[in-house]
């Protein structure tokens, strides 16, 4: 039996593979070479960058099934870094407030003025009791146990009875406050008084959207959906293109998932990584039986989008051009914006970043998603995947309020749910391994109990898991 992080890969009969970046391993065809032929200036955001990702030490399957990860998670993680609360229309309104739940620990999130946003710790400093359960607005906080209250700036109010609690005092019975970051329309907490600001662990991301202000977003559906499986082997679906060959097959005709991009960046504050899959280009695995014009008309008829009319595209850069401009369009007369500037890409590729420890923005309009993935309580096989689909809120008009959020219980399927769309079904596609990868990490070998991860289609795993070793402290592998 080992211990988490102690073997190295070769240790097991493996040599360690070195690092690669920015190209592909297995398709030999790679995304900057697909951008070029669409003849258009590259986004920064697709650009290959970041640093090549070290092959540390092996990733055990204890850390997903085994209890005392949680305990190292919540010390460690969700107490020390920023994490994604909500968005800021999710409370619009002065007094507007929800919930913050991670593990043990709750948080109210507020709009405590017309541009300010504060998060206080969920308790009452008098007997315990949370102030808040549910997404509401007041005017006040006030305790339904005894009806202490507390204004929205977090100083104490009212206590009835005052004169009967001579320790109380306005500075220590005040709400004790969380630190609050905002950046692209999304409120990020700290509960560590002494952690650097937000803009630190945002590192590259404000640069890579800065041609995509998700602040110029709103939600136009909301899910979440409880799987039974570990948070961060939940996560981990999304963040590779390597499953797409056996869980994707039927996209393969139009998204080159072999031709996947990976981009990482680790500076010690901020941990970021990216992928892009790009579209209208048949996979490796098929590339030879699809036609450019029959991968178009498979990505049109997926999207919803015009057709090709019949022989008129004969090469891949015609396939591409012509169904960004059907989405272009589309875009344009639902938002009122003028997107001609937009290239290809921006409407075509699948471009999903990653800040660490669990929040995914999706950039462009391939797939405008918003990914969270939270533990739920203690149970380390149990988690929560909340999506929101995005778009850009119409030219001079008011985002509309976000839609209810749809609660999906285990045995929910995601693509029996009509307002999920396509949405529905490649989530159901995924969703239907991840249940069985957590019991088939049970039931393996402790000589075989480990990740055997793909040293450049799977290094935004390894990143993450380079990342969480060290901030969980786990033992460094040794060399060999």
């Amino acid at each position: 039996m080992y211990k988490d992080g102690i073997p190295a890969l070769g240790g097991y009969g493996f040599e360690t593979p070195k690092a690669v970046s920015g190209t592909s391993s297995v398709g030999k065809l790679t995304l900057a070479q697909i951008l070029a032929l669409d003849g258009q200036p590259v986004p920064p955001v697709l650009q290959p960058s970041g640093d090549p990702v070290a092959m540390e030490a092996i990733v055990p399957f204890e850390r997903y099934t085994d209890a005392k990860y949680v305990d190292l998670e919540v010390e460690h993680l969700w107490k020390k870094q920023w994490q994604i609360a909500c968005r800021e229309e999710d409370i619009p309104n002065v007094g507007d407030r929800l919930t913050y739940d991670i593990v043990d620990s709750s948080y109210i999130i507020v709009r405590s003025a017309a541009d300010e946003i504060k998060a206080y710790h969920n308790f009452c400093p008098h007997r315990g009791r949370r102030l808040c359960d549910h997404a509401e607005n007041l005017e006040n906080f006030r305790c339904p146990f005894h009806a202490w209250s507390w204004n929205l700036d977090g100083s104490l109010e009212w206590v009835p009875g005052r004169e009967d609690f001579p320790s109380v005092s306005e500075s220590h019975h005040r709400l004790s406050e969380v630190k609050v970051g905002r950046w692209g329309g999304n409120v990020f907490i700290n509960p560590d008084p002494e952690s650097a600001p937000l803009e630190k662990a945002l590192g590259p991301l404000p640069a890579l959207f800065a041609d995509h202000p998700m602040e110029e977003r709103h939600t136009v559906a909301h899910f979440r959906k409880t799987v039974r499986c570990n948070w961060k082997l939940t996560q981990e679906a999304f963040m590779e293109g390597y499953h797409v060959l056996e869980t994707h097959w039927d996209g393969m005709p139009f998204f080159g998932s072999a031709y996947t991009q990976y981009d990482n960046w680790e500076d010690g504050d901020s941990h970021i990584n990216r992928l892009v899959t790009p579209s209208v280009v048949p996979d490796l695995w098929v590339k030879d039986a699809i036609s450019p014009e029959e991968s178009a008309r498979q990505f049109c008829q997926t999207m919803g989008l015009p057709l090709p009319e019949a022989g008129s595209i004969s090469t891949f850069t015609e396939g591409r051009a012509w169904c960004a401009m059907q989405r272009r369009l589309a875009l344009e007369a639902t938002s009122g914006h003028d997107l001609s500037d937009k290239p290809n890409s921006y409407f075509l590729d699948m471009t999903k970043c990653f800040m660490f420890p669990n929040h995914h923005p999706w950039w462009g309009e391939a797939l405008a998603w918003w990914y969270r993935f939270l533990p739920v309580g203690r149970d380390p096989g149990l988690s929560m995947m909340e999506v929101r689909v995005t778009a850009r809120t119409p030219k001079g008009q008011t985002a509309p309020p976000p839609p209810p959020m749809l609660e999906l219980g285990p045995d929910d399927r995601t693509d029996e749910c009509e307002a999920l769309g396509v949405v529905g079904h490649i989530l159901h596609q995924d969703m239907s391994n991840l249940v069985e990868i957590q019991k088939g990490m049970k039931a393996a070998p402790p000589a075989k109990a480990f990740l055997t991860l793909a040293r450049y289609q799977e290094s935004n795993i390894q990143h993450f898991h380079n990342v969480y070793r060290k901030l969980l402290n786990l033992p460094d592998a040794p060399s060999g």
